[in-house]
């Protein structure tokens, strides 16, 4: 079976329509139909109910639509492992980051890999720390980036930058007269946190612990999951915040932000690249964590 018929043959089952699904797959219509006559052919018989103004499913096309994702899955791992043991840098490459990696670490070695190698397809997810681990372990990711260390069965953990997280604050709050800010200063401010599975907030809770200041009693005055919405209540007053000083160029060129470390509580955290253990690492997915760790 033809992977790009079965690709053709899904989007006009999930469309309802082969008009739809040729502006989908930038293809023509007639080019549609062609393929779809071809895989009945092959199959012996109709897959799709023609007869009504909406295309229709047959009992044979529902048939084969609950199977078209496994096999177009089973389809590209095939493609993958042959490159794969080829050494070849093509097809997908199927990248997990956390937040702060994905958004202001990753671009740049993203950028490189792909214009060096034009036949890799990148897809990249970015979310918390959590969740990246959940997908690689699921299989729906090449490769992760994490802010955290790691403890799951089945994943190992590569180290590839150091990171500092430090207190931010808007330009013109009191502590821009300091030059690092006491505990029970931090204690007496409003906070605005990542939300719970987030790297960055598990480890400065960490740390904070470890220092004697319980983080149950902050006083939380928002609980957010994007860095960019974070920055831009701390501009506004709603509270301060723990963020990576990666994530803060723009804001501290501008002006807009401060940033202070916190009075002994360096707050230092190691980046990693996390894959399947036992797993033949894609030679894509190695040469991203080469280029994230600048080698």
């Amino acid at each position: 079976m033809d992977a790009r018929r079965l690709e053709v043959f899904r989007a006009v089952a999930r469309h309802t329509s082969f008009t739809r699904a040729a502006s989908d797959l930038h293809l023509s219509q007639s080019a549609v139909s062609q393929q779809i006559a071809a895989l009945e052919l092959e199959l012996g018989g109709p897959l799709f109910d023609r007869s009504r103004r909406r295309v229709r499913l047959t009992p044979a096309g529902a048939a084969l639509l609950a199977r078209a994702d496994a096999l177009l899955a089973g389809f590209a791992e095939a493609h993958r492992a042959v490159a794969a043991a080829r050494g070849a840098v093509e097809g997908d490459l199927r990248v997990s980051a956390s937040l702060t990696i994905g958004n202001y670490v990753l671009p740049v070695p993203l950028a490189i890999l792909g214009l060096r190698h034009p036949a890799l397809r990148l897809q990249v997810t970015v979310d918390n720390s959590e969740h990246v681990v959940a997908a690689l372990l699921s299989g729906a990711a090449d490769v992760g980036f994490v802010e955290d260390e790691v403890e799951r069965s089945g994943i190992t953990v590569t180290h590839v930058l150091d990171d500092e997280l430090v207190l931010v604050a808007p330009a013109g709050h009191r502590f821009a007269a300091l030059t690092e800010v006491p505990l029970e200063e931090l204690a007496a401010e409003p906070v605005i946190q990542r939300e719970p599975g987030s790297g960055t907030r598990l480890v400065a809770e960490q740390h904070l612990r470890a220092a004697g200041l319980m983080p149950e009693t902050l006083r939380v005055s928002a609980e957010l999951s994007q860095i960019e919405t974070i920055k831009a209540s701390v501009e506004a007053g709603l509270g301060v915040a723990i963020l990576s000083r990666s994530s803060l160029d723009k804001e501290l060129a501008l002006g807009t932000l401060i940033a202070l470390p916190l009075a002994g509580v360096p707050i230092r955290r190691q980046l990693a690249a996390v894959t399947v253990t036992g797993a033949t690492t894609l030679p894509a997915a190695r040469e991203l964590i080469a280029l994230v760790r600048g080698t």
